[in-house]
């Protein structure tokens, strides 16, 4: 379960890195790229988020970490 929650982590951060790139990149050119980046971070965060929350909820981590 750590493994899979610091992978989405890496994967937002990283999200944020190409959006931050794209941004830079592809000024005044009407791209679209750090948007899709930038929607791809949101994606991520509230699909970690509704997993988190289940995981509580059925027991997979507590309030103390993973495992009972």
């Amino acid at each position: 379960m750590q493994f899979i929650v610091i992978l989405v982590l890496v994967a937002i951060v990283v999200s944020m890195a190409s959006a931050l790139f794209f941004m830079y990149r592809d000024a005044g050119k009407g791209s679209n790229r750090m948007f899709k980046a930038l929607a791809l971070r949101v994606g991520l965060s509230v699909g970690l988020f509704i997993c988190l929350m289940v995981a509580y909820k059925l027991g997979y981590i507590g309030p103390r970490g993973i495992g009972k």
